[in-house]
C-alpha cells in the first residue's frame, strides 16, 4: 500500500513504523512480513492480527505471540483488531 516507499526521509522527529497488514493464514501472513518487511529494511516493525479474520477457515489460527516475535526482524509494534 506504501507507494514510493524509497523516498521516504527519514527525520529525528518522526518515528516510521512500517505497520504488516492483511489477513488470513498465519503462513501467508509470514511470507509476506519476509518480502515486504524483511527484504526492505525499515526504521520500526509493525504486524497486524485480526481476532474475526485470521482463524477463518479453519484449520487457520491467530497467530500466538510465540509465533509473531519469532519474526524476523521481530516487530516493535503489533496491533490486534
Amino acid at each position: 500500500m506504501v507507494t514510493n516507499y524509497k523516498n521516504i526521509k527519514l527525520d529525528p522527529r518522526v518515528q516510521i513504523v512500517m505497520h504488516m497488514d492483511g489477513w488470513g493464514d498465519p503462513i501467508l501472513k509470514k511470507d509476506s512480513y519476509k518480502a515486504y518487511i524483511q527484504k526492505e529494511p525499515v526504521q520500526y516493525t509493525g504486524f497486524k492480527l485480526f481476532y474475526e479474520y485470521d482463524n477463518r477457515p479453519a484449520p487457520h489460527h491467530i497467530m500466538t505471540p510465540t509465533e509473531v516475535l519469532a519474526l524476523t526482524p521481530k516487530p516493535m509494534y503489533i496491533q490486534y483488531q
